[in-house]
């Protein structure tokens, strides 16, 4: 979507996905600077997340003190890498983070110089977190949170002033959305950005029912916290050492609430995806680094018994090393991940049989044979192909997920892909046959299957094959060679040429 928007196609066109758009104008700035490539996106994706690192340390040092800071920054940096939140790939949480972070930083320097001008900016900034995604709406809510927290630790103020800075935050919010909701509505896709980004998200949103949530949690966290649990069990710590830091009285409402609502941006819909906990990831460095600095505090306490300032290097020492010792048993732990060359073989191991390096061949093989202007299809949750071959896609349904669910419109919505695919009449269409790429349940509705089928069966010659016959070989078949092949696995991809 992001490399449509370059092409100057609004998001929602030619393209549909429940997320707003932020993310996919982050994705066009990246590629206008680094390139259309997966070089590119991943160069941006660590510029994007080394800002962010600086951020955490700039919040945690002015909400506890440069030690802290430098302690949140370095666990939030390996966190981020680390390939249990999936943190290698450019997902709009690392987006959220981004502008949230920088939000909450010029909030706290609003809160500081009592100053309108920077509470518009903070607001506008979080405002910008939440079309990211709207996950993101959890930092408004702290926004909102902190200036009143502010206004009750600092009886100085009157209410005209604490309204006044409402204000001016909920102005900044707003604004962001005014000019994305402007643009849509002046882009002509306001409709189907409306459906999607609400009415399909709200149904998305309620599937999973409360009761299954804490089983889904249950399944999920433990692989989220990975080889870096030493890392999560001392964040653990860091929220009990709130409660007994000497110099964190004033600021324990503040950390508090930003810690409760980072938390809260992981829950919505209950899925608790991997890298939903990316949204996390600065609550729980900031709580890292407040427990290594009360650590520190606390052997000062002891050892400083005798000389002050040996007492005072080896309580250092002591912490650091405390916070080392949970670093490198996450980086050894994760090592296999961190330090594999062959990007195939990682992919493997991570997303099992999902046909993302089988994409690429696929993609190479579909800009070959054909000219810009020509349209495709792929009937599946394969949208990299898409982006890889630089071909438009005959419908805006880029993923089948979405149809596979259980809700009122799935059935609707398959049928308009059907009907898009057969305007569009595209030159190649892709068929997935990995079960990962549509995720299909008991309930699910069939007709976009029945009708691939029937669709493919009259007027298609089949030209390509991409069997994934064990996690290291997949066999390709192109042209005159996909006659009489007979797939040796139950996941695979057919590609199909109109006649």
């Amino acid at each position: 979507m992001g490399q449509l928007i370059q092409q100057g196609f609004p998001p929602y066109s030619l393209a549909y996905n429940m997320k707003l758009p932020g993310t996919y104008f982050m994705y066009a700035f990246v590629m206008s600077i680094f390139g259309q490539t997966t070089s590119g996106i991943h160069l941006g994706l660590m510029v994007i997340n080394c800002l962010t690192i600086l951020l955490v340390y700039k919040v945690s040092a002015k909400l506890v003190n440069s030690f802290a800071g430098v302690v949140a920054a370095c666990a939030y940096a390996l966190l981020t890498l680390s390939s249990s939140v999936l943190g290698f790939a450019g997902h709009a949480t690392h987006f959220v983070a981004f502008w949230a972070m920088a939000g909450i930083l010029v909030l706290l320097y609003a809160q500081e110089k009592n100053r309108r001008d920077l509470y518009f900016a903070a607001g506008a900034l979080l405002g910008i977190a939440f079309i990211m995604k709207q996950s993101g709406v959890f930092f408004d809510f702290f926004g909102i949170g902190s200036i009143l927290v502010h206004y009750y630790q600092h009886r100085t103020l009157t209410l005209r002033q604490v309204l006044s800075s409402l204000g001016a935050f909920f102005g900044g919010v707003l604004s962001p959305l005014s000019i994305m909701i402007v643009y849509l509505w002046m882009s002509g896709v306001f409709k189907k950005f409306w459906f999607f980004t609400i009415v399909y998200l709200f149904k998305y949103g309620s599937e999973m029912p409360l009761s299954e949530a804490p089983k889904v949690f249950r399944a999920v966290f433990p692989g989220v916290v990975d080889g870096f649990f030493l890392m999560w069990l001392c964040a653990g710590f860091g929220f009990i050492a709130l409660f007994l830091h000497p110099r964190l009285r004033n600021k324990l409402m503040a950390i508090s609430l930003f810690t409760i609502c980072s938390l809260l941006t992981v829950f919505p819909g209950f899925y608790f995806r991997p890298h939903y906990f990316i949204t996390f990831l600065p609550a729980l460095s900031l709580l890292v680094g407040v427990f290594i600095d009360y650590l520190h505090i606390s052997c000062v306490r002891v050892l400083a018994a005798g000389s002050a300032a040996s007492g005072y290097l080896a309580s250092k020492s002591i912490a650091v090393a405390a916070f080392a010792i949970a670093a490198i048993v996450g980086v050894v732990l994760q090592s296999d991940y961190l330090f594999e060359k062959d990007t195939n073989s990682l992919c493997r191991k991570i997303y099992g049989d999902s046909p993302f390096p089988e994409s690429v061949e696929i993609a190479r093989f579909i800009e070959r044979h054909t000219a810009p202007t020509d349209k495709i299809a792929v009937i599946g949750s394969e949208p990299e192909i898409y982006f890889y071959s630089g071909r438009h896609s005959a419908t805006g349904y880029i993923y089948t997920y979405s149809l596979m669910e259980v809700h009122k419109y799935s059935l609707a919505m398959q049928k308009e892909m059907a009907a898009e695919i057969e305007r569009s009449k595209p030159k190649f269409v892709v068929l997935v046959r990995v079960l990962n790429s549509w995720m299909g349940g008991p309930g699910s509705e069939g007709f976009i299957i029945r009708w691939s089928e029937n669709y493919l069966r009259n007027g298609h010659n089949l030209v390509g094959i991409a069997d994934i016959v064990t996690s290291g070989q997949t066999v390709y078949k192109w042209y005159d060679d996909t006659r009489g092949y007979v797939t040796r696995s139950h996941s695979d991809l057919l590609v199909f040429q109109r006649q």
